[in-house]
């Protein structure tokens, strides 16, 4: 995560700041991260404003604007605020590249929660340097809320210059209509409000589309982390009824004959598929938490939840107290897990996979020789798979990763030590060791 700090709200130190830039400062010296910032005056806040566009796409992180605000704390204070916005500061946004084009179709595709999402299919364009045909709707308000339909003349942009967007419908035909049938099962669909938005849900609990992509979440690499097992993989198994449940994947050796014969497969590729699923068997209890697709339920969750998890059959009985008093979780993440074990078929689900696993504890730090230092990984990596590898590594001896470079940071970790990106500057300007993969692991020997 990048944290940059754009403001002190409360403090307990006695020094009383009557400029912001003193503020920042201040926080800058205590380690932060602080956003960007030039002091101007009157005739020098245009060049300013063209200092800064000409900067954005060149940095780290998209940039869609600056604010504008006093430096003076009690002038600002004495400005007050509308009932919205305070008056002392102004957003000026970044104007965003627009392209027309003409919208093709609207793609209704099916999630593993049974959301159905709008998908705007149009003309490829370029865009921010890139080629663009397709961009998310959302919901059903919002295709309602443009008046879609096949054919409109629209113009679509990149929100903070990344993921791309409609814009405007300057045709407005509003033909576009949900489907009462899902794409994928063709069961019944369904409009309810959530949030103060329409959305379009499938009935069918059968759905291929929830059981496909239930089954590569859980097989995914943070999950259950079994190679080989892809989403075409998942969908034929499924047609083949071999797998209905995430344990049926531990039977697959009943399907032998028929699996070897499969297009795509061969004695090699199940052999293979066979062993990646034996691996799984032993697996720490996060990774199958993890697996299950409980909504909102991530990686960092599963893991801070089974730290305070002695037995994996507690899973069953935790109370919603209990979870909100776990760092990280509030009264929707707590309601959705208790919600999602209340439910008979998915608590007899849990016992059955515990049933084909070997359970692991969680390895404790056998090494403490990063015990209070900060890593920053960026840059491409050649004897680590990944950086979750690495970062996992370094963990598991004590160490921390961070994000982005700060005061805080001991050593940003770079095979590429001459570069020029951000980070490497910001390492330098902080005096931070730039080291490669080489030189940590000479470190942790």
């Amino acid at each position: 995560m990048n944290f940059f700090v754009y403001n002190l709200i409360q403090t307990d130190d006695e020094t009383v700041y009557e400029k912001k830039e003193q503020q920042l400062l201040w926080l800058k010296k205590l380690g932060f991260d602080i956003v960007p910032y030039e002091k101007v005056r009157q005739e020098t806040l245009t060049g300013a404003v063209d200092r800064f566009s000409q900067l954005v796409g060149k940095g780290d992180l998209p940039s869609d604007g600056l604010v504008l605000t006093f430096d003076d704390i009690a002038y600002s204070q004495s400005l007050g605020r509308t009932a919205k916005f305070p008056r002392d500061s102004i957003a000026f946004k970044w104007k965003d590249e627009l392209a027309e084009t003409t919208l093709q179709e609207i793609e209704w595709s099916a999630s593993r929660t049974g959301l159905i999402n709008p998908v705007a299919v149009f003309e490829p364009v370029e865009l921010e340097g890139t080629t663009v045909s397709r961009a998310s709707v959302h919901n059903v308000s919002i295709v309602r809320e443009l008046k879609l339909g096949t054919g409109d003349h629209i113009s679509v942009y990149k929100a903070n210059m990344i993921i791309p967007q409609i814009y405007e419908n300057q045709t407005k035909s509003d033909t576009c209509l949900p489907p009462e049938k899902c794409p994928v099962c063709q069961g019944k669909t369904r409009l309810i409000t959530e949030n103060e938005s329409t959305v379009l849900y499938c009935e069918n609990p059968e759905c291929y589309a929830k059981k496909i992509k239930s089954f590569s979440h859980f097989v995914s690499r943070d999950a259950m982390n079994i190679d080989g097992f892809s989403e075409a993989t998942a969908e034929k198994f499924i047609q083949e009824r071999f797998i209905k449940h995430f344990h049926d994947i531990y039977h697959l050796d009943d399907y032998r004959e028929n699996i070897v014969t499969m297009p795509g497969f061969g004695e090699k590729s199940y052999a293979n598929l066979i062993d990646a699923v034996e691996k799984s068997r032993t697996t720490e209890l996060y990774h199958l938490i993890y697996g299950l697709g409980i909504a909102g339920i991530g990686v960092s969750n599963a893991k801070v939840l089974c730290k305070n998890i002695e037995d994996p059959m507690d899973v069953l009985t935790v109370t919603e107290e209990e979870l909100i008093n776990i760092d990280g979780f509030g009264n929707i993440l707590a309601d959705s897990f208790v919600g999602y074990f209340a439910d008979e078929d998915n608590k007899d689900e849990y016992i059955k996979l515990l049933q084909e696993l070997n359970i692991i504890k969680t390895e404790q730090n056998v090494s403490n020789v990063l015990e209070g230092k900060t890593f920053v990984i960026t840059g491409s990596l050649n004897t680590y798979e990944n950086r979750d590898a690495l970062k996992a590594h370094i963990e598991s001896l004590g160490g921390k990763v961070s994000g982005s470079v700060s005061g805080n940071t001991s050593y940003l970790i770079n095979n590429d030590v001459n570069s020029t990106t951000g980070k490497n500057k910001k390492a330098k300007e902080l005096g931070i060791p730039i080291i490669s993969e080489e030189d940590f692991r000479e470190m942790i020997v």
